[in-house]
């Protein structure tokens, strides 16, 4: 009677196999779940108000993305200091799939113009980047028709050359401080505004001197003669402005640079889920309409796997940052 003592009882034996059990199945029904993601609608958080380029571009690959999905991938603008209350949203919300954010250069930037944010770059996952757009070098003075005839007038200390931004750390004032470097510019002025509106109704009464920023939203104003496109930022011509050089063309090699838009999660989202949406919207981003679509506002797709936007967002993050540092610009 005394052997028998040491083996389990029959209850403790049933326990030990059902919890056995639990511990095999469990990574199976895990991995069943993420299969069958999303199963409900997905909510995806835009920092900026609608309508901007970075509103147009989450509204047109969500909408293909929740097509192969299955499910709605509902846009929704939080805007708002600088993109820190959409972010924060999303890098406080339940890690499951159900709960994404569009980001932009901001994004990157913001680390180093702020030293205390509600949020770490570890509290969000990187899923893929979406897009890469390509800028122009525009301006209103008739003296300047081309980026070095236009550097030229920023080494007068009596009259400073200004320049236009969208404001103080976004991607139009670091392109055009590293455009100031890269000319040996001794005598400018940064004029940060709210927006690009206010900016370019500066720029077209000559009150600045020149501004980076999207092809799209100086179009019309090209188009029509009111401001010269000098330059494009991309690697290549824009297809919307063919007949205007890139700033390597023109003589700065250094200068080829695109703002940015991607797709992220909170941390700890399951990675398969990550691994689909990212497989899911490198897909959708070869669709030749959206291709055409993003061709319209010079912006080429991306689509790149999770560890590669992980670290092209640490790049931007390192480069950017020291400049950011050197120019002594903080918002806190």
């Amino acid at each position: 009677m005394k052997d028998l003592a040491r083996f389990p009882s029959p209850q403790k034996l049933l326990c030990a196999a059902a919890a056995a059990l639990a511990i095999a199945w469990a990574p199976s029904a895990a991995a069943e779940a993420n299969a069958a993601y999303p199963q409900r609608p997905v909510r995806v958080v835009v920092p900026y108000s609608a309508g901007g380029n970075t509103d147009i571009i989450a509204r047109e690959v969500m909408r293909r993305v929740a097509d192969k999905l299955g499910q709605p991938f509902v846009v929704d603008n939080k805007p708002g200091g600088n993109s820190i209350i959409g972010t924060d949203i999303v890098a406080k919300a339940a890690p499951d799939g159900y709960s994404l954010l569009i980001v932009i250069g901001a994004y990157a930037n913001n680390f180093a113009l702020y030293k205390k944010l509600p949020f770490a770059p570890t509290d969000l996952a990187p899923v893929t980047q979406l897009t890469k757009t390509s800028l122009v070098l525009v301006t209103a003075r008739p003296a300047a028709g081309a980026p070095r005839q236009l550097a030229s007038l920023g080494n007068d200390s009596a009259a400073p050359l200004t320049y236009a931004s969208s404001g103080m750390g976004s991607a139009a004032h670091i392109l055009s401080e590293r455009f100031v470097r890269a000319a040996g510019m001794t005598a400018t002025q940064h004029v940060p505004y709210k927006g690009t509106t206010d900016a370019v109704s500066d720029l077209l009464s000559d009150r600045v001197g020149f501004m980076f920023d999207a092809v799209s939203a100086m179009g019309p104003h090209i188009k029509s003669g009111k401001l010269k496109a000098l330059a494009v930022t991309g690697e290549n011509r824009s297809p919307v402005l063919p007949d205007i050089p890139t700033m390597r063309e023109a003589g700065y090699p250094d200068m080829v640079a695109y703002a940015w838009a991607g797709l992220l999660a909170p941390a700890k989202t399951p990675q398969p889920i990550v691994e689909r949406l990212a497989a899911t919207t490198a897909e959708v981003l070869k669709d030749p309409e959206l291709v055409k679509k993003l061709a319209s506002i010079s912006t080429e797709p991306v689509g790149s796997t999770p560890a590669q936007f992980g670290q092209f967002i640490r790049s931007e993050s390192e480069s950017n940052g020291k400049l950011i540092q050197s120019l002594g610009v903080s918002f806190d």
